[in-house]
């Protein structure tokens, strides 16, 4: 494995790590009052809880990629399709307001990009800087 394709797969791990971490942080410190505002409902710890996990998750999946690389990988795409689950399931059944409501198509455009993107970051995709050859086809 290439270090870009190395590099560019621990990033975009610790990207879903931090932005989970971040969020744990402000369902942890945010008054609940806020969170309605905002369309979310639900305990306050199993928000935080579940973002924390998912950050912890992320953490150690990102240092994992970079450790052993492509033999990770079955383990990221794993856990980033349960991730997406997961957002969907917390969308469907905490998540109230007319915006939520009005925006699935788009958070479900997000999520396949998501996923897309993990394939291809993390290995399901041959990329020309790892050494793949193009092959002609037959004409």
């Amino acid at each position: 494995m290439s270090p870009r394709r190395r590099a560019l797969g621990t990033l975009w791990l610790a990207y879903f790590a931090g932005l989970n971490a971040l969020r744990a942080l402000y369902y942890g410190l945010a008054i609940p009052p806020a969170w309605a505002e905002e369309g979310i409902h639900g305990p306050w710890g199993y928000l935080a809880g579940a973002a924390g996990l998912w950050a912890v998750i992320f953490g150690g999946l990102a240092v994992l990629w970079w450790r052993r690389g492509r033999r990770a990988s079955r383990w990221a795409l794993g856990a980033m399709a349960l991730y997406q689950a997961h957002v969907w399931v917390h969308r469907l059944l905490l998540m109230r307001s007319p915006f939520t409501a009005g925006s699935h198509g788009f958070a479900l455009l997000i999520s396949l990009l998501t996923l897309l993107l993990t394939v291809g970051i993390l290995g399901g995709i041959r990329w020309a800087w790892d050494g793949a050859e193009v092959k002609k086809g037959m004409s």
